[in-house]
């Protein structure tokens, strides 16, 4: 009969782990042999439950294996998973024998654990090569299937490419070897989580993942996971997808976008600073020009008069091209300042008319103000408002050849505490598809044969829909070719006057 210290000897020799337990499950011995496979120090486990320390955790459980039965009385083996102290997950089989101390009473146990994981992992591999190889060369990306504790199974020949590694290197490796070290740890325990509890989840869906080549290269990837079960055993199924090239290009467009900004940044300033500029000596030349036209230095010839009014107009032309200019750089620099106040909408759409009624005239258009018989409070700032409702009616004015323009202010019939400002004329009017262009920057629409020859910057629209955005609110427009159009817009109505002071709540 062996000596316990020849039957000691041999277990430490043994290529596989010998661990001993007692009866109560922990551990009394540990050879090294199970050091290697396992990772723990004999001095760490000692006293400990092997259970605990090999089988625990949400993946053990997921397999629905308790190897704590394959230690109890008499003998048995059962293939399971084990888990390193590093965290990696390995096949093993395992064989138990009870050891006996006396008569029917048994004194511990003898546990043989033998890492089974290469050969199970190549004849997964062998099994999914002759079932898939073929259908997963043909994919156009990189196609990785792994077993339930994350080793690789199947490496396509577009995965060979994008990674640098023949199928031989890869097979039954873990499958962590292919990303960046720093992300392994975590992307363990996702794979985990996952193979627990699969599902498909398409491309471009879930963790941001970069891939590592084998020259040390790292890249970004996308990758679909499907679970792929089969009459061998579950699988999940790793589509990969290198996305190096889309991401430079969302780089190179990043820039390409701060570039235009700056541009736009640069162009905001040159013409804020240039509108200034111009407009000084604009307000000297069309200043001076009208005195002259007052004959207040002395009389004029029928041609200086002429001329001088030529000046006077083009001069007046400008300053609105200037004036235009100046808005839209100030509102797409964000800097525009809007005060919120009551506007009494009434005495403001008067003041409209009275300004624009001489234009109205020279065309021998009528020009009717609907307003309410008392004076009705909006929220608004009372410069731009007043710039909205002057250029839409300065447009309805130079698009009407006959009829009449009306400027109307009235409670919004389905809101009580909105008020609504319209323009409506008999002008040319518009097709849906000229509606559809309405206030894009520097455009004008209609085709020359069907409007009168206007001169613009084609700003006047685009100014009145940023203007009204500012508000809380939004321009709206009805057109008939031939007959006419009409725009509104609603806004909030205030309390009256006792607010004037102040700004609105």
């Amino acid at each position: 009969m062996l000596d316990a210290g020849l039957l000691e000897a041999l277990a430490e020799e043994s290529p596989d782990a010998i661990v001993v337990v007692d009866d109560g499950g922990h551990i009394t011995f540990w050879n090294r042999t199970a050091e290697m496979i396992f990772g723990h120090p004999r001095h760490a486990v000692m006293g400990h439950g092997l259970h605990g320390l090999l089988f625990g955790g949400e993946h053990g459980r997921a397999l629905g294996t308790d190897p704590t039965e394959a230690s109890s009385e008499g003998g048995r083996w059962v293939d399971t998973v084990a888990r390193c102290a590093d965290g990696a997950l390995l096949y093993v089989n395992m064989a138990s024998q009870a050891l006996r101390g006396g008569p029917g009473r048994p004194r511990g146990t003898v546990v043989t654990l033998a890492d089974v994981t290469h050969l199970r992992t190549r004849r997964d591999a062998r099994l999914l090569g002759a079932r898939y190889r073929e259908l997963f060369d043909s994919m156009p990306d990189a196609i990785l299937v792994v077993n339930e504790i994350g080793r690789v199974a199947l490496f396509n020949r577009q995965a060979e490419v994008m990674f640098g590694y023949a199928s031989a290197d890869v097979v039954g490796a873990p499958l962590e070897m292919l990303m960046p070290p720093r992300f392994r740890a975590g992307h363990g325990r996702h794979r985990e989580h996952y193979m627990a509890h699969p599902h498909t989840r398409p491309m471009g869906q879930g963790l941001e993942l970069y891939g590592q080549r084998q020259n040390g290269e790292e890249f970004p990837v996308e990758i679909s996971l499907s679970p792929l079960r089969t009459d061998v055993g579950f699988f999940g199924l790793s589509a990969i997808r290198d996305i190096s090239e889309r991401r430079r290009v969302e780089r190179a467009l990043e820039e390409k976008n701060m570039e235009l900004e700056r541009a736009s940044r640069a162009k905001d300033r040159f013409l804020a600073t240039m509108s200034h500029e111009l407009r000084t000596p604009l307000n000297a030349i069309i200043g001076f020009t009208g005195i002259l036209l007052m004959r207040l230095p002395g009389p004029l010839t029928p041609d200086q008069e002429k001329q001088l009014g030529l000046v006077q107009s083009s001069g007046k032309h400008l300053l609105s091209l200037i004036n235009d200019l100046l808005d839209l750089a100030k509102i797409d620099s964000g800097s525009v300042d809007m005060r919120l106040v009551p506007v009494d909408a009434r005495l403001l759409v008067e003041e409209v008319g009275t300004t624009l009624r001489p234009a109205a005239t020279t065309r021998g258009l009528a020009l009717e103000l609907r307003l309410p018989p008392e004076p009705l409070w909006v929220c608004a700032d009372r410069r731009a408002l007043q710039q909205i409702l002057i250029n839409l009616t300065n447009n309805a004015i130079k698009f009407t050849e006959q009829g009449g323009v009306t400027v109307s202010v009235e409670l919004a019939p389905d809101d009580p505490a909105r008020v609504v400002f319209g323009v409506s004329d008999t002008g040319v009017g518009m097709t849906p598809d000229e509606v559809g262009q309405l206030f894009h920057a520097f455009t004008q629409v209609g085709h020359p044969s069907r409007r009168p020859s206007i001169e613009g910057t084609g700003l006047g629209l685009y100014l009145c829909k940023k203007l009204a955005e500012l508000h809380g609110s939004r321009i709206e427009v009805r057109s008939v070719p031939g007959q006419g159009s009409r725009f509104w817009m609603s806004l909030e109505r205030a309390a009256g006057p006792a607010e004037a002071g102040g700004e609105c709540a």
